[in-house]
């Protein structure tokens, strides 16, 4: 026997659940009220349960017949929003989600290089790090910095290995060393990486009171900041190299390796579709460049 009826006598016992009424059920389905007795009959044949009371032309759920209707509301609807959610997407676009920093420094200075090889694909931008919208397919895709790898629902790509180190702006006047009170100085804090200061600290060595300092919504804002002469901002590399190539900021302590690393994580059931491809190799050749 297979461990599944009749996908036909589930859909038409769903429909004379709902209705609580065979005839009804056959309006609903465009078939005969015969149509939807005999599937019924078929799936309660299968089952080896009654799923309906039958009594002077009406009929009522058995307690059975309740239970299989609670999870055929369920599953059909599922389906019903998962075939929507298939209908309704472009093949020829792609939603990024990433963080705000990493969207606003890194990737919005470099996208017009995919967009220009690949002018068919339209491209929505969104400010989250919420695995689960990939899993829905509200995004097809997350760039994330993570520690380690997700559940095996998820295929991650290894775009770059994460170094942090602390920057400011040229002009600013309070020089440091590894050996600096970091207590002394005006530090820069991104609400978003607060424990950035502290997690370079336990890799280098540095001492001081990585928590006083004044605190920004976002990298992005603390960046500014720190361009401005403001204080010293903890950053990743990758978010920084432009600003440093051309001067407006400085590393002077460079950048130290954490345990942690950027990734591009996709749904794995939609690995190899084409634009998502396409994107990841632009990634990968993007992030190989050096600035």
């Amino acid at each position: 026997m297979s461990g599944l009826p009749s996908l036909r006598a589930l859909r038409y016992f769903h429909q004379a659940a709902l209705h609580q009424n065979f005839s009804l059920a056959a309006q609903s389905l465009s078939v005969t009220h015969s149509a939807v007795s005999h599937q019924i009959k078929l799936l309660e044949e299968w089952l080896g349960k009654p799923l309906f009371l039958r009594a002077n032309g009406r009929v009522q759920l058995t307690s059975d017949g309740e239970r299989l209707k609670v999870c055929c509301m369920h599953t059909f609807r599922e389906i019903e929003t998962t075939c929507e959610k298939i209908r309704a997407r472009n093949l020829n676009s792609l939603t990024v989600s990433c963080a705000p920093s990493f969207l606003a420094q890194w990737l919005i200075p470099r996208i017009s290089r995919f967009t220009e090889r690949h002018k068919d694909i339209a491209l929505t931008f969104q400010t989250h790090v919420d695995i689960e919208r990939v899993r829905n397919e509200q995004s097809d895709l997350l760039i994330l910095s993570h520690e380690q790898l997700v559940q095996d629902d998820i295929a991650a790509t290894l775009i770059t290995v994460d170094y942090i180190g602390p920057v400011c702006a040229p002009s600013f006047s309070n020089r440091f060393t590894y050996e600096t009170d970091f207590s002394t100085l005006p530090l820069l804090h991104a609400d978003t990486k607060l424990h950035a200061w502290a997690e370079w600290a336990k890799k280098t060595g540095a001492r001081g009171d990585f928590w006083a300092g004044k605190h920004f919504d976002n990298l992005t804002l603390a960046i500014q900041a720190a361009r401005n002469g403001l204080g010293i901002i903890m950053t990743p590399q990758i978010l920084v190299k432009k600003e440093i190539r051309e001067g407006s900021l400085i590393a002077p302590l460079g950048f130290a390796e954490v345990d942690r690393a950027t990734w591009m994580m996709v749904k794995a059931s939609r690995k190899e579709e084409r634009e998502i491809e396409l994107f990841r190799r632009w990634l990968l050749e993007e992030a190989a460049m050096v600035g």
